[in-house]
């Protein structure tokens, strides 16, 4: 497989702007937290307490604590890769991964960061870092990267992936309600495991392209999504699936699910929709941008907060 084909991946699809300038960036450090986030590339958002992060490119992490009408610096970390994903172990541990096989973790709540380094890593980009509910971590990226924590992010080893030889990029990896685990990725992998990744079941989706992230609806279905607007859903655990159009062909690149059963989805073109029937159907939301959207929260009042490259907005009462 080429590595020009990294840019299909979720994570990467809006990240290959920042790389082209990569190369002038190395040379200095950013080291003022005057961030514009409308200025700035972001690609996820984080609740951990009350407060939204944003990790982004450069080391930068912004946070917001009033529901993403307003973002500041909260840490700049030590490295001019782009942060992909972020997890707070707890409210002092936090580690953040991103391109390069970039890996740092804190112990002050962002105050000092240490650089992780793993041998076996390479120069792959990671595309995202979960946490369990044993508490262990598990990152994973381009080119079937997939690394373990069980300390906490101090210490990691490559883990094998779906089958012998995966060499696909993993878009994303969650563990879902029952305990299952459930992946996506390049060429329309999909696949779910029943004993914490040690054997998966390869599943056919019925979509060949990217796909970029899963969700767990409230009434126990899955959504995958990807490439060309392309939505799909399983009602029994990823046997089967079924297509769910929206008006739009542009890629989706994130998602998430309230408290309440809301699901959102927003993507390429300032892209959003909304479901409130677990996903059988979505209504387009209009944003306020033209630009990639790549993380989405919902808000308690069922507004949606999103951020993307150069965009960062607040759409009230999505509801």
């Amino acid at each position: 497989m080429k590595k020009s084909a990294i840019a299909l991946c979720a994570g990467l699809v809006i990240a290959s702007v920042l790389d082209q300038g990569l190369a002038r960036a190395e040379k200095t450090l950013m080291k003022s937290f005057d961030i514009k986030a409308n200025k700035t590339m972001l690609f996820d958002v984080v609740k951990f307490g009350d407060v939204l992060y944003a990790p982004g490119e450069r080391g930068v992490i912004l946070k917001s604590p009033d529901h993403g009408n307003h973002w500041a610096g909260f840490s700049n970390v030590p490295t001019n890769r782009a942060l992909t994903s972020l997890v707070f172990v707890d409210e002092k541990v936090i580690v953040v991964v991103g391109h390069g096989g970039t890996v740092f973790r804190t112990d002050d709540g962002g105050v000092e960061w240490q650089k992780i380094e793993i041998p076996d890593i390479g120069k792959d980009s990671i595309l995202g870092i979960m946490k369990t509910a044993d508490g262990r971590l598990f990152m994973y990226g381009a080119f079937g990267l997939f690394f373990e924590s069980s300390d906490a992010g101090k210490s990691w080893t490559k883990r094998p992936v779906i089958e012998d030889g995966f060499d696909r990029h993993i878009s994303q990896v969650v563990e879902l309600p029952n305990k299952s685990w459930f992946a996506v990725g390049e060429s329309g992998t999909a696949a779910i495991s029943n004993d914490a990744g040690v054997k998966w079941q390869k599943l056919n989706v019925g979509y060949e392209g990217s796909l970029f992230g899963v969700l767990p609806a409230k009434d126990g279905s899955i959504l995958v999504y990807g490439m060309r607007g392309n939505v799909f859903r399983s009602a029994d655990n990823g046997q089967t699936w079924s297509q769910v159009p929206i008006d739009s062909k542009s890629a989706i690149n994130s998602g998430a699910v309230s408290e309440d059963g809301t699901i959102a989805l927003v993507g390429n073109n300032g892209l959003a929709v909304v479901s409130k029937d677990n996903g059988l159907s979505f209504k387009t939301v209009k944003t306020a941008e033209s630009n990639p959207l790549s993380g989405v929260h919902i808000t308690k009042d069922g507004s949606l907060v999103y951020v993307g490259y150069l965009a960062v907005g607040v759409v009230h009462s999505a509801k």
